[in-house]
């Protein structure tokens, strides 16, 4: 198995999960490759947006209140958000390229992210890489909704992690110990 799915209903902790485990790989010196995104909250605390960030650090706009964002097509929007596909691209892309090595972490594969083509494309060749064994992938897909990138996804062997607010803190200690086991494994 080289692919772990998480999925579950917002705000349960599918980032934190991620994020957690960035932190584990850190300490044990693990390179990997990746993003998480990030909610925005305005001064009255709602919800307006999404930035992306990428595990070195770097940080983009994937969206905002549509009201707020200026020259976006109605075909970047996602609900009464707009999508910034460019500088999502920016920043996405390079934080999954692979050469530098055999670990991606990505949070999350979704309606926003996947309105980039470009990223689309990406996908479909990490998912190749992970069917045939030469890359490992932790991801969080959306729980309901579904889309051609995701169900390749789905098809490859993977663990599927259905996180719930009670069951998250355990949902973290079954993806640490599994990714360090498949870690083990591949490079012992």
């Amino acid at each position: 198995m080289h692919l772990i799915l998480i999925t579950g209903m917002p705000s349960v902790g599918k980032t934190t999960i991620v994020r957690n485990l960035s932190l584990e790989l850190q300490k044990r010196s693990i390179k990997y490759n990746g993003f998480y995104t990030e909610e925005l909250r305005d001064s009255k605390g709602k919800r307006s947006g999404f930035d992306i960030v990428t595990f070195d650090g770097k940080r983009a706009t994937l969206s905002r209140l549509s009201e707020t964002m200026k020259n976006t097509t109605t075909r970047n929007q996602v609900g009464k958000y707009a999508v910034n596909v460019p500088e999502f691209e920016a920043v996405a892309l390079p934080a999954i390229e692979t050469h530098a090595c055999n670990l991606l972490l990505l949070d999350e594969i979704g309606k926003m992210e996947l309105k980039s083509k470009a990223f689309e494309e990406r996908l479909t060749q990490i998912t190749s890489s992970v069917s045939r064994g030469e890359l490992f992938l932790v991801a969080t897909i959306p729980l309901k909704v579904t889309f051609t990138v995701i169900e390749r996804l789905k098809k490859a062997k993977h663990a599927l992690f259905h996180v719930t607010v009670s069951n998250r803190d355990q949902i973290f200690r079954n993806i640490h110990e599994t990714t360090l086991r498949i870690i083990d494994k591949k490079y012992d």
